[in-house]
């Protein structure tokens, strides 16, 4: 492989490595348009005074700022001449997430019907508009609310009505458990023939993503396609469907059979379910991309015939520039695979021939590139780690910090050191050529794998590699002058690939990016190495991994020095104040080690019983003064006993206008019901209800006859408790309270 030599290699490898550049900074939002855009357009500007209406202050369930914000909304569609209704309702969450526990609330859901000339199905925009207790919900989800509100301002101004109905469905209690969705999902009373297009945020800014969709999906992204911005790919939708730790109204109606499309953004995500996710840090740019994305899809959607529902194939799909969304059939990357074996075999028969390297170099090189895959993932994610360790202040959030610029670069900078060490000991054991070869048969194997597995999920990979394999067989065939120019150019698809997608990954997170980006950045970025493959140092390569390495722990440091906390970039604690009303005593208990504040009231143990069985997760405890707060109460209705079976009926109320009780038992019921909900499977230890009524809700168990023991407890978000004493009155003011920071008071149920 005489390919690039001297300066020609480098420059070569200095133009892919501009447009990996060029393509992630063109993939950025940038401009909105403002109040006077057409009014068949979507408005940023005129989005945001929704954002700004229902953003004043946190709106949790169960407040009365949510009623606010719930009424608000309903007028404002009502002006928009939408048939309105608020479908109220019990929900429970929709998938079994903790076996433990399970959770319900009372909801209110809004719905908004714009209707079709001539349905042939509905199309349900949905956001949910609850926020958490420390955060006005400004990006989560006040953005989504307000792109929805918009688009049927859009839809009501245009000349042309749609065929198709379309229901504005604002869900409530997704915070708490995706309740709102799963209710009306529940409830029935919706149409088969829908689609939904659901909204949400994980940040405060980037491009929004289509990260996750229902499959099959062929018919689903056909329409995606459509979209100015559609950002996403079958490999990472694929992964989302396998299960992530996230979780939106998705949830509840992909449950159902609801075809769904999952939009959110995660960029700036510091200001995710925090304080300062207010309308100050909402990003126009952002709000306008997902605003058209939402009003296109709706267009599309709302003229086609959604009973048609043929295309149930599982295609593969990627993003290109300019909002270019490629659809393959999974055959073409099937058939792509096979051919990137078939012509990386022939490279592999050709610098045999020729002398260059052996069968054996080419395999021990493939196999020691590939193996810098897991070491770059478990280097990137130990460094972080051990960030979090120096930091112990950043342990507590699920979230990157709020300058996260040169932590990113950090540990794409340690990827790369990863991928050049394993790319020069290549070179240094098996020689110049069998390392390049290897290089590219890595990422070849690494496709066919993944095509076994799914080929809608290896496009990442076989596109690229295949481009590759054709690029550097093709520099045995033609003249010399031609092979670096013909090489750059079949190694461009794993350029824009590179810049497509690996800053989109860094955005999801530094705990995440190990996992989304650094794999492209070793088996991707060590192609575009195959322009080095001459230009390479012949002496002390060694300096370039080394040099690496020292440059990712200096952006470690710089990062560690730019970002500190302020009353305006607030860290988190979370501590919870727990009173044992039958002992009337109390703890101050956190399930995160104590730091430099909470260490003045919390020691590094576990509280002892009755606290570790009703908070299992608690690691950290102090003693704390008792505060007059009244206990809830459970009043019997009923108690009987028939043929070995206890069935006991009780009212659950909270006497201090608690926004969530909970029930905790011993040993599991055999039935169990709430509020009038059927739960099963009945939850091995508790259930929750957020936003119960002042008059309580109505519990009814089924137990084997004899003693039953239960525990019930309320809880409210602790700034809102108002407690005189420690965490709760004296805080720093550089600190806001998690959202599972609470006051919770706990008694045992009398008279069983």
């Amino acid at each position: 492989m005489r390919v690039g030599r001297g300066l020609s290699g480098l420059l070569a490898f200095a133009l892919l490595l501009a447009v990996v550049v060029a393509t992630a900074w063109q993939g950025q939002p940038r401009g909105y348009r403002d109040d006077s855009a057409a009014p068949e357009e979507f408005s940023a500007a005129r989005a945001y005074r929704t954002v700004r209406e229902i953003a004043r202050a946190p709106h949790p369930v169960g407040t009365p700022e949510h009623d606010r914000v719930r009424d608000h909304l309903a007028d404002e569609l009502r002006k928009l001449g939408l048939e309105t209704e608020i479908r109220e309702g019990v929900g429970r969450w929709p998938g079994n997430f903790k076996p433990d526990n399970t959770g319900l609330g009372r909801v209110a859901n809004i719905v908004g019907t714009l209707k079709g000339t001539n349905p042939t199905g509905t199309v349900y925009l949905v956001a949910h508009y609850d926020s958490v207790p420390p955060g006005p919900g400004a990006n989560d989800d006040g953005v989504g609310v307000a792109a929805i509100l918009e688009t049927m301002r859009a839809l009501r101004d245009s000349e042309n009505g749609l065929r198709n109905t379309v229901v504005a469905l604002l869900t409530d209690g997704e915070e708490p458990g995706l309740l709102g969705a799963e209710a009306f999902a529940a409830a029935g009373n919706y149409d088969r023939h829908g689609v939904v297009i659901n909204h949400d945020a994980r940040g405060a800014g980037g491009p929004p993503l289509l990260w996750r969709i229902t499959s099959p999906d062929g018919g689903l992204i056909g329409v995606a396609k459509h979209a100015p911005y559609p950002n996403t790919d079958s490999l990472t939708t694929t992964l989302a469907g396998a299960g992530v730790s996230s979780t939106t109204d998705f949830v509840a109606f992909d449950k159902v059979g609801l075809p769904v499309l999952d939009w959110a953004y995660a960029g700036d995500s510091a200001y995710y379910h925090n304080p300062k996710d207010d309308p100050a840090h909402v990003d126009l740019a952002t709000v306008q991309q997902l605003g058209e994305n939402t009003l296109a899809l709706t267009r599309d959607f709302g003229g086609r015939d959604l009973t048609d529902t043929a295309d149930r194939s599982n295609p593969a799909y990627f993003a290109l520039p300019f909002g270019t969304l490629v659809v393959l059939p999974a055959w073409v990357i099937i058939a792509l695979a096979v051919l990137s074996l078939l012509v990386g075999g022939w490279v592999i028969r050709q610098v045999r021939r020729n002398g260059e390297a052996s069968v054996k170099g080419v395999i021990g090189a493939a196999a020691l590139t590939s193996a810098g895959t897991p070491v770059a993932v478990g280097a990137t994610y130990g460094l972080w780690w051990l960030v979090q360790r120096i930091r112990p202040e950043y342990r507590a959030w699920p979230v990157d910090p709020y300058r996260p610029e040169f932590f990113q670069a950090a540990l794409l900078v340690l990827a790369v050191c990863v991928l050049i060490a394993c790319y020069a000991l290549a070179r240094r054991w098996f020689g110049a050529t069998a390392a390049a070869v290897g290089v590219l048969t890595g990422v070849v194997v690494a496709g066919a794998a993944t095509t076994v597995y799914s080929p809608a999920a290896a496009e990442m990979f076989v596109l690229p590699g295949c481009a590759a394999a054709l690029g550097v067989a093709l520099t045995f065939l033609v003249p010399d002058r031609w092979r670096l120019l013909t090489l750059t150019v079949f190694l461009l698809p794993a350029a824009v690939f590179l810049g497509c997608n690996v800053w989109l990954g860094m955005q999801a997170g530094l705990m995440t990016a190990p996992f989304t980006a650094v794999p492209l950045v070793v088996l991707l970025g060590g192609l575009l190495l195959l322009t080095l493959i001459r230009s390479w140092p012949q002496r002390r390569g060694w300096t370039v991994p080394a040099l690496t390495l020292v440059l990712a722990l200096v952006l470690t440091a710089v990062g560690q020095a730019v970002d500190r906390f302020d009353v305006e970039h607030p860290r988190v604690a979370q501590v919870a104040y727990a009173l044992d009303a039958d002992q009337q005593q109390a703890q101050w208990m956190s399930v995160l080690p104590p730091d430099d504040w909470t260490r003045s009231f919390a020691s590094d143990h576990a509280p002892g019983a009755p606290y570790s069985d009703l908070f299992p997760s608690v690691v950290a405890s102090g003693k704390a003064v008792v505060e007059n707060l009244t206990a809830p109460t459970a009043d019997i209705i009923s108690d009987t006993t028939d043929s070995g079976q206890r069935t006991v009926k009780l009212r659950l109320r909270s006497t201090r206008g608690a926004t969530r009780i909970d029930l905790h038992w011993e040993q599991a019921p055999t039935a169990l019901r709430v509020a009038g909900r059927e739960v099963t499977p009945v939850p091995h230890k508790s259930f929750s209800f957020a936003a119960p009524p002042a008059d309580g809700i109505e519990v009814e168990l089924v137990a084997p006859a004899g003693a039953v023991a239960l525990t019930v407890a309320d809880y409210t978000y602790l700034p809102d408790s108002k407690l005189a004493q420690g965490a709760g009155a004296g805080h720093p003011n550089d600190t806001y309270f998690r959202q599972d920071s609470s006051a919770v008071v706990f008694a045992k149920v009398r008279g069983l």
